[in-house]
C-alpha cells in the first residue's frame, strides 16, 4: 500500500493580511497608515509582472464590494493610489494590462451573480461607484494616450448606477462633482468636461440635485463649456423664473416633467436620511459668493441668497405642512450657515416660518425637533461669542421678524437668546442696532393701541437690556467712547418719549410714533430711564455727565415747538423750570472753575439733576426740594466758612427726604452721595438721623415721621404697636445683602405674622361669625320659613356687619402698611449710618450712636431692623481698635463714663440675645476707649461692671454668659499689660 503524498499548504504573508484587515478598520488613522504600507508593499518596483497586477487589483476591488466595517473606504485609497503607481504615468504603465482592460475587470468583478442576496446586490453596486470614482481620483482616465472612450464608460458606469438606484444617486453625484473639480484643478482637455455635461443630459440627471450642483460648477469654472439648452432658463439653474422648480428638486419632490423626459418616480431618492444634500452646500455657496469668475458671462436675472432662502427652505422646508423630517433638514441648513456664513447674510435667514418653527420647538421639551433648535440658537451663541459682529447682525434679523410678537422672543422660548445676543454685541455695531430698535418703537407696525403697547414694551426692554450690558465698557479704553455714545443715545431716547408727546413730524426725523405713545407706554419708559439711571449710578465712573445728558434733553425737548410735554406747566411749574434750568447753570459754572470743592459741586449738581427729574415725574414734593437744595448750596458752597454748620443740618434733611421715597434710584442717590458730605456733618444732623431711629413702628409714628394729614387721628391707633404684625426676617443673608439689590418691598415680602397676632385674627372672625349666626337666628326660623317682608328685615342689619367688618380689615391693612413704611425707612438710615461710622469711626461725635442703636435693637418689632443696627454695632467696635479708635481729652473722660453706665443700665432691661451682644460690643468699646487714654481708668471700668453685676436679675444666666465673659477675658490682658 503507498503513502500518502503529504499535503504542502501555501505560503501566507501575514503582514500583507494584516494590511488588507487594517484597511476595512473604522479608525480613519489605521486605515490611512494601512494604505501606506499597503502603497508600498506594492509599489512598481516590488509588483511588476501582470500576474501580480491582476492578482492585486482582483483583492482591492472584491474588498470594495465588501460590506464590513469601512472597507469601502480604505480599499478606495489603496485602489486610487496603486492605479496612480503604475499607470498614472504613460511611461510607466503595463503595455499588457490597458486601462479599458482595467475598466473590463471592475464591471466583471463587481457583478453580482449566482444567488445573491439583497445586501449582497447593495454592496457589488456600492463597489462599482466606489471603484468607478476610484479611477477618476487616480486622474489615470485624465491622460491623453488613454482612449476617450474609458473616461466616457465611467462615467456612464456612474451615471447608470444612480439612475437605476436612488439609493446611491447622492454618492454617484458626489463622484461626478469631485471629478468635476479634480479637472477644474488642474490643466485638463476641456472634452473631459464637456463629455461629463453630455453624459449629464443623457442620463436624464440633469434636474436633480446633484445635477444642479454639477452644473453649477462647470459653469463657474468653465464658462465657455457648451451648456445644453432647454433644460433651464438662459442655461442657469439659479434664474429667477426657475427658483419654484429648484425649491421643489432640493425638496426632493417630484415635478412635471415633458413626455420624453424620466418619469418622477426615477428620480425621487431612495429613503430619507437625516444628512442633507451636498447640493445645497454648493447653491448656497454659489448664491453667498457674489461675482463670477474672470471670463464668465454676468448673470444679471440670477436669484438672490434672500429669495432663494424665502422660497427654497422658508416655504418648503418650514411651511406649516412640511413633514418633521423637512424641518429636520431646515435646522440643519440653519446650524451650518449660523456657523460659518457671512454675517452679511444672517439677517436673511430669520424668515417668517423657520421663526415660527424655532419658536414652536423651543417652547415646549416635548416637541419632536426640540433638540434641533436648541442646537441651531447654540450654533448662533457660539460663534456670536467668538466674532461679536455676528451678534449685531442676528439681531437685527430676529428682532424685525418677531416685531410683530406681543410677547417677547425669550419670554416665549423660555431662553435668553435676545439678552446674550444683546450682551454680545460689538461696540462698532451699535449703531446700526439702536436705530432699527428706535424705528420699532416709534412705528410697531399696527395701529391696535392695546397691540402697539406690547410691542412697544419689548422693545424698551430690549433697549434698557442694551444700556445695560454695554455701560460697563465705557471704563475700557478700546471701545468705551462707542458705549458711552450708545449709552446717551438710549438715554435720550427714553427721555424724549417719556415726557414728551410728539404731533408734529420733525424736519428728516422718523420720530412722530404711529399709534401715539399710550399712557401706559410712556410709564413704563419712564420707569425703565429709572432703571437706567440706576444701574449708572452704581457702576458708572461718571454718573453727573449721563444724567445732565437726560435732563439736558428733556429741556431741549421743552423748548421744541414740535413737541408737547406730559406735565402741565402751568401755573407755579411755569416759574420754576426757568429758576431751576438758570441755578443748574450756575452749579456747573462752579463745578468747572473750582477745583477745591469739586466732589460736593458734583454731588450737588447731581441731587439737582435728579429732583428735575423728579419735578417731571410730577412729584409735588419736588419744588420744595429744588428750593431746599438751593438753600444749602448757598450755605455750603457760597458761605461755607459762616453757616456750614447750619447747611449740614439741612443736607441731612434733604438726603433723608430721598431715602424716605420708595425709589431705589433716590436711595441709592442718597447712598452715592452721602460720603461726600459725611466729613461735614456735625450734631444736628447726626441727631436728624437718630430721630428716625427712634420713631414708633405703627401709624403714630407713621403720622409724626411723614406728617400725613389723611392719617386716621393717633387718638384711635394709640395702641397700635401691640396690634401690628411682625417683619420677620426669613432669609439670614439679607443683612449683607447690597442696597442695590434689594427691593423696596423686600421689607413685606420678608415678613411674616407672629402667634398673637394670628391668634386675634381667629378671635376677630369668630366674633364676627357668631354675631352673624346670631342676627340670621333671631327670628327663630329657617330660610324655608321666612317669607319676603323677614328677610328684607335681614337686609340692614347684615350689610351694617360686613361694611363695619371691611372697616376692621382697612385698618389692619393700614397699620400693616405703617410698619412697613417706618420699618423700611430705618433700614435706609441704617445703611446711610453704617457708611457714617466707616468713615469717621475716630471720631467722638460717632459715640452718639451707641445708645440709639441699642434702643432701636432693644425696642424694635422688626427682625430686619435689629439685624441692621446690630451690624452697624459689630462694624463700629471692628473698626475701633488701636490707633484706630476715638482720642479723648482728659476732661471728656467723664462724659464717657457716664455713657459706659447708660449702657449697662441698658443691658439690665428685659431684651433679646442679640441686644445683649450689642450691650457687650458697646461696653467694651467704651472701656478700650477709657483705657487707652488712661490705664488706671480700668479700675472705674471695673467698679461699673461690678456694679451691673450685683444689681441685675438673670435667673437664666444669659447675660452673664454675653456680657460678663468677654469683658473678664478682656480684663485679664488688660490687667496684664499695666
Amino acid at each position: 500500500m503507498s503513502k500518502k503524498r503529504p499535503r504542502v499548504l501555501p505560503s501566507v504573508d501575514t503582514q500583507l493580511v494584516e494590511i488588507y484587515d487594517d484597511l476595512a478598520n473604522e479608525n480613519e488613522n489605521i486605515r490611512l497608515k494601512a494604505a501606506i504600507a499597503f502603497s508600498e508593499a506594492n509599489s512598481p518596483q516590488n509588483c511588476h509582472s501582470p500576474e501580480q497586477l491582476s492578482k492585486v487589483l482582483r483583492r482591492l476591488i472584491r474588498g470594495l464590494c465588501s460590506g464590513r466595517k469601512a472597507a469601502r473606504h480604505g480599499f478606495s485609497i489603496a485602489l486610487t493610489e496603486f492605479l496612480y503607481q503604475h499607470w498614472g504615468n504613460s511611461s510607466s504603465s503595463d503595455a499588457s494590462l490597458q486601462i479599458p482592460d482595467l475598466i473590463d475587470n471592475l464591471v466583471k468583478l463587481t457583478e453580482a451573480t449566482g444567488k445573491a442576496n439583497g445586501q449582497e446586490e447593495r454592496d457589488h453596486h456600492f463597489g462599482r461607484v466606489f471603484g468607478a470614482g476610484a479611477f477618476i481620483q487616480s486622474g489615470v482616465l485624465l491622460q491623453e494616450n488613454v482612449p476617450p472612450n474609458a473616461w466616457h464608460r465611467i462615467l456612464n458606469i456612474i451615471y447608470k448606477a444612480a439612475k437605476k438606484k436612488p439609493w446611491l444617486r447622492e454618492t454617484c453625484g458626489m463622484s461626478i462633482y469631485e471629478a468635476a473639480q479634480m479637472i477644474c484643478a488642474g490643466d485638463h482637455n476641456p472634452r473631459f468636461i464637456q463629455a461629463l455635461i453630455d453624459e449629464l443630459i443623457d442620463s436624464g440627471l440633469a434636474k436633480t440635485p446633484e445635477g444642479i450642483a454639477i452644473w453649477l460648477k462647470v459653469q463657474r469654472h468653465f464658462p465657455k463649456a457648451k451648456m445644453p439648452t432647454g433644460i433651464w432658463q438662459d442655461e442657469n439653474p439659479l434664474h429667477r423664473k426657475e427658483k419654484s422648480k429648484l425649491a421643489k428638486i432640493l425638496k426632493e419632490t417630484p415635478i412635471a416633467r415633458r413626455s420624453d423626459e424620466q418619469t418622477p418616480e426615477t428620480l425621487q431618492r431612495g429613503s430619507w436620511t437625516s444628512k442633507i444634500n451636498f447640493a445645497w452646500n454648493v447653491i448656497l455657496s454659489e448664491l453667498m459668493r457674489g461675482q463670477p469668475v474672470e471670463g464668465a458671462t454676468p448673470k444679471p436675472m440670477t436669484i438672490g441668497f434672500r429669495d432663494f432662502w424665502q422660497v427654497a427652505v422658508d416655504e418648503h422646508l418650514f411651511s406649516s405642512i412640511s413633514s418633521e423630517e423637512r424641518k429636520y433638514w431646515g435646522f440643519r441648513l440653519s446650524q451650518q450657515l449660523f456657523g460659518s456664513a457671512s454675517p452679511d447674510f444672517l439677517p436673511d435667514l430669520f424668515s417668517p416660518n423657520f421663526v415660527r418653527c424655532l419658536i414652536n420647538q423651543l417652547a415646549s421639551k416635548e416637541r419632536y425637533l426640540h433638540l434641533a433648535a436648541e442646537k441651531t440658537i447654540k450654533s448662533l451663541l457660539i460663534r456670536a461669542e467668538n466674532e461679536p459682529s455676528v451678534a449685531s447682525a442676528a439681531l437685527r434679523g430676529l428682532i424685525a421678524c418677531t416685531s410683530h410678537l406681543t410677547v417677547s422672543f425669550d419670554d416665549i422660548t423660555k431662553t435668553k437668546t435676545v439678552e446674550r445676543l444683546l450682551a454680545l454685541v460689538h461696540p462698532s455695531s451699535l449703531g446700526l442696532l439702536v436705530p432699527e430698535l428706535c424705528v420699532q418703537l416709534v412705528s410697531p407696525g399696527t395701529i391696535q393701541e392695546k397691540e402697539a403697547s406690547a410691542r412697544r414694551q419689548i422693545t424698551i426692554d430690549q433697549l434698557t437690556y442694551l444700556l445695560k450690558s454695554h455701560q460697563k465698557r465705557t471704563t475700557q479704553d478700546t471701545h468705551g467712547s462707542e458705549c458711552s455714545s450708545l449709552t446717551r443715545q438710549i438715554l435720550g431716547i427714553l427721555a424724549t418719549y417719556s415726557y414728551f408727546s410728539i404731533e408734529k413730524p420733525r424736519p428728516s426725523q422718523l420720530d412722530c410714533p404711529v399709534p401715539p405713545l399710550s399712557s401706559r407706554t410712556q410709564e413704563t419708559l419712564r420707569t425703565r430711564l429709572s432703571t437706567c439711571l440706576l444701574h449708572i449710578l452704581s457702576n458708572s465712573l461718571d454718573p453727573t455727565s449721563l444724567a445732565s445728558h437726560v435732563v439736558d434733553v428733556i429741556l431741549r425737548c421743552e423748548a421744541d415747538e414740535h413737541m408737547n410735554s406730559i406735565l402741565d406747566l402751568t401755573g407755579t411749574l411755569s416759574e420754576i423750570i426757568p429758576i431751576a434750568r438758570a441755578f443748574l447753570g450756575h452749579v456747573r459754572k462752579q463745578t468747572m472753575s473750582e477745583s477745591n470743592n469739586k466732589p460736593m459741586l458734583c454731588a450737588f449738581e447731581l441731587l439737582y439733576l435728579f429732583t428735575i427729574l423728579q419735578l417731571y415725574n410730577g412729584d409735588g414734593d419736588a419744588v420744595g426740594m429744588l428750593g431746599d437744595l438751593r438753600s444749602c448750596f448757598d450755605l455750603l458752597i457760597e458761605r461755607r466758612q459762616t453757616a456750614q454748620h447750619i447747611g449740614s443740618e439741612l443736607v441731612v434733611e434733604i438726603l433723608l427726604s430721598y431715602v424716605a421715597k420708595p425709589s431705589q434710584l433716590f436711595r441709592r442717590l442718597a447712598q452715592q452721595v452721602f460720603p461726600i458730605f459725611i466729613p461735614i456733618i456735625q450734631h444736628e444732623g447726626l441727631l436728624s438721623m437718630i430721630k428716625v431711629l427712634k420713631t414708633e413702628e405703627n401709624l403714630s409714628g407713621q403720622y409724626e415721621m411723614f406728617e400725613n394729614d389723611a392719617m386716621h387721628s393717633v387718638e384711635d391707633s394709640s395702641d397700635d404697636g401691640s396690634n401690628i404684625e411682625e417683619v420677620d426676617m426669613t432669609n439670614g443673608n439679607a443683612v449683607q445683602s447690597s442696597p442695590d439689590e434689594e427691593d423696596d418691598s423686600q421689607v413685606s415680602s420678608e415678613g411674616t405674622e407672629d402667634g398673637d397676632q394670628s391668634e386675634e385674627v381667629d378671635e376677630e372672625t369668630a366674633a364676627f361669625n357668631a354675631k352673624l349666626a346670631q342676627t340670621l337666628n333671631a327670628g327663630e326660623s329657617t330660610d324655608e320659613d321666612m317669607d319676603d317682608e323677614q328677610m328684607e328685615a335681614l337686609d340692614g342689619p347684615i350689610a351694617s356687619m360686613f361694611k363695619a367688618r371691611k372697616k376692621l380689615v382697612s385698618k389692619k391693612q393700614q397699620r400693616m402698611e405703617a410698619k412697613e413704611t417706618i420699618v423700611s425707612f430705618k433700614c435706609r438710615v441704617l445703611e446711610l449710618l453704617e457708611t457714617f461710622v466707616k468713615h469717621r469711626h475716630k471720631d467722638l461725635l460717632t459715640l452718639d450712636l451707641v445708645l440709639p442703636l441699642l434702643t432701636v435693637i432693644r425696642t424694635t418689632t422688626s427682625r430686619l431692623v435689629s439685624a441692621r443696627a446690630c451690624k452697624v454695632m459689630k462694624d463700629f467696635s471692628k473698626r475701633c481698635k488701636g490707633r484706630n479708635a476715638p482720642h479723648i481729652e482728659e476732661q471728656q473722660g467723664a462724659a464717657i463714663i457716664g455713657l459706659l453706665k447708660e449702657v449697662h443700665l441698658e443691658v439690665m432691661r428685659e431684651s433679646s440675645n442679640a441686644h445683649i451682644s450689642a450691650c457687650n460690643q458697646a461696653s467694651l468699646l467704651l472701656a478700650k476707649i477709657l483705657v487707652g487714654n488712661d490705664k488706671k481708668a480700668v479700675k472705674a471700668v471695673a467698679e461699673i461692671y461690678a456694679h451691673t453685676e450685683s444689681s441685675m436679675s438673670d435667673p437664666q444666666g444669659r447675660i452673664k454668659k454675653l456680657f460678663f465673659v468677654d469683658w473678664l477675658s478682656w480684663a485679664k490682658s488688660v490687667e496684664a499689660i499695666v
